[in-house]
Parts: C-alpha cells; sequence; structure tokens
C-alpha cells in the first residue's frame, strides 16, 4: 500500500537581541536584530531558488517567528499562518532567564514544570499535535513550516529516536532548515542545514 508523502520544511527564526544575550525567550517577543534580518533574507532567497511546490507557511505567533515567516512567505508569494501552538515552551516566571539559571531549575519529571509555565508533557502533547496536524492537512504537499528551537529540537529527537532526550543533538541554529517526511511515518532527512547563511550573515 502507497501512503503519500508529506513533506515538512522546518526553518528556527532568525537571531534576536536574547540570542546574542544568551537569554532564554520562551513566550518572550523580541524582535529581530539586523543580522536576523539578514539571515531571514538568506532563507528566504534559498527557498525560492529551490523551487520547491510549496503549498503553505504556518509560523509560531510569537513576532520572532512571524517576522521570519513574513519574509519567507513575500518570497513564495505564501501568506503566513500563525499558530499559537508552534510557540516556544512557556518558561513562565523564568522568561528571559540565562541558560545557567533555566538548567538549574530544569524539572525533572514530564509533569513537572517550570514556575508559572507549562510541563515537559503539555509542551509535547501541543507541538506534536501541531506537527501532525499540518502534516494530515497537506498529506502528499510540501510545507514550511517557522518555528523556535525548543520546538525543533525536541521534535527532531521524537522522530529520531522515539523520545526527546537528544533533543541537544538537533538544537538548530537561527534560520537552519530542517527537513521531514511522512510517509506512514515521520523520517528525519536533513538536520541544521545552514549552507544558505554565510559568515557575514
Amino acid at each position: 500500500m502507497d501512503f503519500p508523502v508529506t513533506r515538512l520544511i522546518l526553518v528556527r527564526h532568525g537571531e534576536t537581541e536574547a540570542n546574542v544575550a544568551g537569554r532564554m525567550q520562551g513566550r518572550g517577543n523580541d524582535p529581530l536584530t539586523e543580522r536576523g534580518q539578514q539571515q531571514v533574507r538568506a532563507v528566504a532567497a534559498r527557498l525560492k531558488a529551490e523551487g520547491h511546490p510549496v503549498e503553505a507557511l504556518y509560523s509560531s505567533s510569537l513576532l520572532r517567528a512571524a517576522q521570519t515567516a513574513e519574509a519567507i512567505g513575500e518570497a513564495l508569494d505564501l501568506t503566513p499562518r500563525l499558530r499559537d501552538a508552534l510557540q516556544e515552551m512557556h518558561l513562565g516566571d523564568l522568561d528571559g532567564a540565562d541558560n545557567a539559571t533555566l538548567e538549574a531549575a530544569m524539572p525533572r519529571t514530564l509533569d513537572e514544570s517550570y514556575p508559572g509555565g507549562e510541563s515537559l508533557r503539555e509542551f509535547v502533547e501541543r507541538l506534536m499535535g501541531a506537527f501532525y496536524g499540518i502534516a494530515m492537512a497537506h498529506a502528499d504537499g510540501t510545507v514550511v513550516v517557522v518555528s523556535h528551537g525548543g520546538v525543533i529540537s525536541i521534535a527532531l529527537s521524537i522522530w529520531s529516536h522515539g523520545h526527546g532526550n537528544a533533543w541537544r543533538e538537533y538544537t538548530p541554529a537561527n534560520c537552519a532548515i530542517s527537513t521531514v517526511e511522512f510517509q506512514a511515518g515521520p523520517q528525519v532527512l536533513h538536520v541544521n542545514d545552514c549552507s544558505h547563511i554565510t559568515s557575514d550573515d
């Protein structure tokens, strides 16, 4: 039995001031830096040049992702479909904290959450529901999805290993491309492809 092949092209948003400072943004709404805008133009140009018949463009509704998706949409002549379910993990009271602070407070179980935030189980169920919903809505098509480092790294770890524990191996650079095909089940094809980003970007 032949199953339709659906391709998701996952793009992390461009660089922000929080990325430069090493702060975890979570639900923060930092805009893109000048370098981030250059990265966005580079990834948009690459997607246009590759000529994939992209039928839809989805994005996290947070500003840094929406700005990235807007540039990609202009290049591909597509209107971004903003989805709250594609947002970064809700870090609650630790939104904007540095990596060391966040690491020290990291929940030890799936159902433990950051103070005022969401649990890992809630996060995974939310983003997996979003990705599978998009894949099902575009069977046999190619879709670009703009999201965040945490979202993409957890998803790639789950699709590659069946769990999210290896997420650090899949953390994407800003505006990196990762590609996943769904044919009965997910298959990760490319991870953290930055060949379109130059040293000047």
